[in-house]
């Protein structure tokens, strides 16, 4: 699913627009110039049961974190993604998603190890329906 959800940003204009291809998933490089950047990280992925056994479902927690210099790359960032994905459904990279619905936003910053520069970042909650 995160290699769908990674192809799905990528394949949007709104967000490559503003990072190119620095979508990743599990942390964020180093180098500062490579900002605004979105990284992607799974969260939970709980399995769909009903009383006869398991389903082909899966709900996918992930949280995005969109990377810039200022307050305001972030935010654009957030919400370039978040246009990209709300109510999504469709097939993307073999993975047939059912739904994609943000579930929470939250503002954070943080000093560069090492150096004397803040980050921001605005992190983004999906929760992703889609089949195993």
């Amino acid at each position: 699913m995160e290699e769908a959800l990674r192809a799905l940003l990528l394949a949007n204009s709104g967000v490559t627009d503003l990072v190119s291809t620095r979508v990743n998933i599990g942390r964020r490089p180093q180098d500062v110039s490579d900002l605004p950047a979105i990284i992607l990280r799974k969260v939970s992925a709980p399995r769909d049961y009903h009383f006869t056994g398991a389903t082909d479902l899966i709900e996918s927690r992930f949280q995005c974190d969109c990377y810039g210099k200022t307050y305001g790359s972030a935010k654009l960032t957030a919400r370039a993604l978040m246009a990209a994905v709300n109510a999504y459904s469709g097939t993307q990279s073999g993975v047939a998603i059912q739904r994609i619905s943000i579930d929470s936003e939250r503002d954070n910053n943080e000093t560069e190890s090492g150096a004397d520069r803040h980050l921001f970042n605005t992190s983004i909650d999906l929760l992703i329906w889609h089949d195993e």
